[in-house]
């Protein structure tokens, strides 16, 4: 039965919209502790699946990674380093939209190709940039932040211990609130996107809501990720060609395995 307002809308039509708003992110499941290395173990068997296109993928990474290394130690300056900052955040998302689809494909039973690989980059090219967009704006309130925190470091020659260890406290939990807050949007909706072809904003609303459901297991999921690149930094770079195809195949069976 339905019941008109004063408007002419009926109360099915409220229930219609709660419902749509419900439905603004997707479901989340409860992960095991074990869960980030199942991950790991799907996305080695996915790389040795498409060997030759995650290589190729892996050393596209650590090339630039060794050419930023070296323009960094030559020309740094703050403007310098903040313009290769605001230009790997708008890469990266393009970049792992194409590192997302070759698990994808191998699921699909097809053979993987940098072709289908490409055509992914490109057919989700506004969700990229969108969500390329909310990650920039995210930094840049960070930094002032970080800058407005400066303002307070104690004065004089030599501050106390207690004032110093006060000032890291506080810039360390403002710090570390802006990256809980980069992770979560970024940890299952890029590959989100990919599958089910949702806007850039649900899918950062979904994959923040899968983390706070989840916030042990992703934390420990966190610090594989760090743990892995820097393994990658410390061979130069070369580790990379492995370690950063396999962060992303892994992520996508992270997200097929907490989304509902």
């Amino acid at each position: 039965m339905s019941i008109k307002t004063k408007k002419g809308s009926t109360m099915d039509d409220t229930k219609e919209q709660k419902k749509e708003s419900k439905e603004l992110f997707a479901a989340s499941r409860r992960l095991e502790w074990s869960a980030p290395f199942r991950w790991l173990k799907m996305g080695w068997q996915d790389y040795r699946e498409a060997q030759s296109l995650s290589m190729a993928y892996g050393l596209f990474f650590a090339v630039a990674g060794l050419l930023l290394s070296s323009i960094v130690m030559r020309y740094s300056s703050t403007i310098f380093l903040f313009s290769m900052g605001v230009f790997f955040i708008l890469l990266g998302p393009l970049l792992a939209f194409g590192l997302y689809d070759i698990p994808r494909q191998i699921e699909h039973g097809e053979k993987p190709t940098l072709k289908h690989s490409l055509w992914q980059i490109r057919n989700s090219a506004p969700n990229q940039w969108i969500f390329a967009v909310v990650v920039f704006v995210i930094a840049l309130i960070w930094m002032r932040a970080a800058t407005i925190i400066h303002v307070f470091y104690p004065e004089g020659a030599e501050p106390s211990l207690e004032e110093l260890l006060t000032f890291f406290a506080v810039g360390s939990s403002v710090g570390a609130a802006f990256l809980g807050l980069v992770f979560g949007i970024s940890a299952f909706s890029l590959p989100m996107m990919v599958d089910r072809k949702v806007d850039a904003i649900s899918a950062s609303l979904s994959s923040l809501s899968a983390v706070m459901n989840n916030m042990g297991v992703c934390a420990l999921w966190a610090f594989i990720i760090f743990a892995l690149v820097a393994v990658g930094f410390a061979t130069a770079f070369l580790g990379l060609i492995v370690v950063l195809p396999l962060i992303g195949y892994a992520t996508w069976h992270g997200y097929e395995d907490v989304m509902e």
